[in-house]
């Protein structure tokens, strides 16, 4: 059965809970695919290498709370800690975190004349996170 978005995932970025201005939550987590295939192979081979992770976040009610977190650290960049949490129709919480090792890459505001002003930041997940189930 599916799971429906609306408070079943939340988002903290440095403490603050920004479930309240997000839309969008996208947690990639990748791994590096390592070539190992060789003059003896009879079709590629491959090991799995790092892990990497990354998580784009769609704002939908931009305002300075945001701002006061996401603008400073696009000027200064600084490692910080970040939280995702996933909930399923049970109620079983799969939560992520990255204890001051979150920060942000990347952060576009954008409005327009008949809509609203939005935002677009990513950040880079450094290392393995801790993940804990509830």
């Amino acid at each position: 059965m599916s799971v429906k978005g609306p408070k079943n995932v939340t988002f903290t970025y440095d403490s603050v809970n920004m479930t309240a201005y997000v839309d969008q939550v996208d947690l990639n987590m990748t791994v590096a695919e390592l070539e190992t295939t060789n003059l003896d192979s009879s079709a590629q081979e491959f090991e799995p290498g790092l892990g990497g992770h990354t998580v784009d976040i769609g704002i939908t009610k931009w305002d300075k709370v945001v701002d006061d977190k996401l603008g400073p650290d696009t000027i200064t960049p600084a490692k910080k800690t970040a939280a995702i949490a996933f909930k399923d129709d049970s109620g079983d919480t799969v939560t992520y975190t990255w204890t001051s090792q979150c920060f942000v890459t990347g952060y576009t505001i954008s409005g327009a004349a008949t809509g609203k002003v939005t935002g677009k930041p990513k950040f880079r997940l450094s290392g393995n996170p801790t993940r804990a189930v509830s």
